[in-house]
């Protein structure tokens, strides 16, 4: 059994010293690197938040590059193609034209040619006339 005596009290200090000891020797540097360690790793944690932050605004940055770079695209697209059906519509228009003229030529020429045909006709229907007149009635005129 315990007895209460001086030496319950002796070791009562006895553990209070040993106690304030380890506390100046051992707990206090621990819990001093125990802090710096967290404060180390918090500091790190926040660049690498930082940095990881950084790194999703590029990646958005390049995606909004990227895609306004396919719109531009497309938009140029659209406008070489309207270009090029303005372009196709002025050469169908012009050739369409040139075909009108050439028409119109030719059909000038060929009522140029029935004339001139026409007037040898003429000329040689009266000719044929007289002569089958001339068969016809068997005298001359």
């Amino acid at each position: 059994m315990i007895e209460i005596n001086v030496t319950l009290l002796i070791q009562m200090v006895s553990f209070l010293v040993f106690l304030f000891l380890m506390n100046l020797i051992l707990y206090r540097p621990i819990r001093a690197m125990l802090a710096r360690r967290s404060a180390f790793i918090a500091e790190q944690q926040g660049v690498v938040d930082s940095a990881d932050a950084g790194a999703v605004a590029v990646s958005q940055e390049i995606s909004t590059k990227i895609q306004q770079a396919r719109k531009d695209g497309r938009q140029k697209i659209q406008d070489l193609k309207a270009a090029a059906y303005g372009e196709e519509k002025d050469l169908l228009q012009k050739a369409g034209g040139q075909a009108a003229k050439q028409i119109q030529d030719m059909r000038a020429e060929i009522a140029k040619e029935i004339g001139v045909a026409r007037d040898q006709l003429r000329a040689q229907v009266q000719s044929f006339s007289v002569e089958l007149a001339k068969k016809i009635l068997g005298r001359s005129f």
